[in-house]
């Protein structure tokens, strides 16, 4: 085709994000011409945002709990491995700083990491081509990879042919920061006969059947707790859907202990439901029907104390004013309601029988709403993807196709916690993939 752009690489990493880039370097440090193909028009969009522009590297604290039970990601980051991005980012002038147990860059700017990876790319000889989509994948008989893609500015269709490609695409998540579409993603999967779960929202605010509008802006620490509506077995409840494609039915995100249920932090309540990084974390395992058990007032483990101190305030002052002492007043009036209805508003406390306090107690101590579904297009990642089963965790590869595939970060069924877990991952995994490709 007279108008098309034809290249020939050692290897080609799709994705510019943080495994891709990190993966990259090392491939062209080992001296193979590497290209990156970019569907933003700069690298790293979504890294710029990454712990409201501090970028939480990673956190401190590494447990099977970090991934919810995910085998395979607990394979991936371990502690050597964890040294080994540390002394790796340190290599590329970027120094962590710990701070309660999450590892930022020195510079708590997130602008630094990426200008760090993107520099340490294109000093290796790493070649670049924003702006460009890859619309297939297809594998000559002679081997290797013909990647097809298109400019988006100039709509001129581009052709790559490379003998090691690096699947490092992401995921859905963050659609407003650039990120690719689903479509497109497990378009390339089926296209290199990669077994896939569709992807799902993860790390999201939930909407709730009850209406909370008016509680909209509240903020408040708590515990919460989610109770499965369905989907629970004898050891849990099972994170992974339906899987599709090359080993579909084999994968899964492991069986989630009951400690991964329970959630300590600040609860944010928005004009649709809940948000916050307690509720993000149990967002991943939630599901429609489920119900949100919230301890309002986590300080006070015995609901003796609190019946004490209830006890003692001046039997003529109103509910309302004793509770806003504890609570939001917003939130005072909505559980006031809930348990006494209107009226409630108006009672002082010598109108509140024991029965009446204990019940009040029980309600702030045990709130629930009702999950409706998720605002996954406020997510910060998603849940789905390649199998995990297909992948070595010791190289990336994957496995059926020897040492010229390998698929890294978001672009696998690999979903953590918020704290750094997804970054860390994702950054692991491109050093795993760029070192044995």
């Amino acid at each position: 085709m007279s108008n098309r752009t034809e290249r020939i690489y050692d290897a080609c990493v799709i994705g510019a994000g943080a495994s891709g880039l990190v993966c990259a370097a090392i491939l062209a440090g080992r001296g193979l011409s590497t290209l990156v193909i970019e569907q933003n028009k700069k690298s790293g969009r979504k890294l710029y945002a990454t712990g409201n522009g501090r970028c939480n590297l990673a956190n401190a604290v590494i447990s099977d709990s970090a991934y919810y039970g995910n085998a395979f990601a607990t394979q991936v980051v371990t502690d050597p491995h964890m040294e080994m991005l540390k002394e790796h980012l340190l290599g590329l002038g970027i120094p962590l700083t710990e701070r309660e147990g999450y590892f930022y860059p020195q510079s708590l700017q997130a602008s630094s990491v990426v200008w760090a990876l993107n520099d340490a790319a294109l000093h290796a000889g790493v070649a670049f081509q924003y702006d460009t989509q890859v619309t297939d994948v297809l594998r000559p008989a002679e081997g290797g990879f013909l990647i097809r893609a298109r400019e988006k500015h100039s709509e001129q269709p581009v052709e790559i042919q490379a003998e090691r490609l690096v699947l490092a695409a992401g995921s859905p998540a963050a659609a407003h920061l650039g990120s690719g579409k689903a479509a497109v993603l497990q378009k390339l999967f089926q296209a290199l006969d990669l077994g896939f779960r569709p992807f799902e929202p993860a790390l999201c605010p939930l909407e709730t059947d009850e209406d909370v509008s008016a509680l909209a802006g509240v903020r408040t620490k708590a515990v919460l707790t989610l109770e499965p509506g369905n989907t629970v077995g004898d050891t849990g409840r099972n994170v992974a859907g339906n899987a599709t494609g090359n080993a579909a039915g084999n994968d899964t995100m492991g069986s989630v202990s009951p400690e991964d249920f329970t959630e300590i932090g600040e609860l944010q309540l928005t004009d649709y439901g809940i948000s916050g990084i307690a509720v993000f974390n149990l967002a991943t395992i939630a599901s429609a029907g489920d119900r949100i058990r919230i301890d309002l007032l986590p300080a006070w483990n015995s609901p003796e104390e609190l019946l004490k101190v209830l006890s003692g305030v001046d039997p003529g002052r109103r509910v309302l004013g004793v509770m806003n002492g504890f609570l939001h007043d917003k939130l005072c009036g909505r559980l006031l309601e809930e348990c006494f209805g209107p009226e409630g508003l108006r009672r002082n406390m010598a109108e509140l029988t024991m029965e009446d306090r204990m019940r009040l107690i029980h309600t702030m101590k045990n709130w629930r709403l009702t999950v409706k579904g998720k605002k996954g297009d406020q997510g910060q990642a998603c849940q789905g993807g390649v199998l995990t089963s297909m992948v070595d965790p010791d190289t990336m590869r994957v496995s059926a196709e020897g040492s010229i595939l390998a698929v890294t970060g978001e672009a696998l069924d690999v979903v953590g916690r918020c704290g750094g877990y997804n970054l860390m991952f994702a950054m692991i995994s491109g050093i795993l993939a760029g070192r044995n490709l």
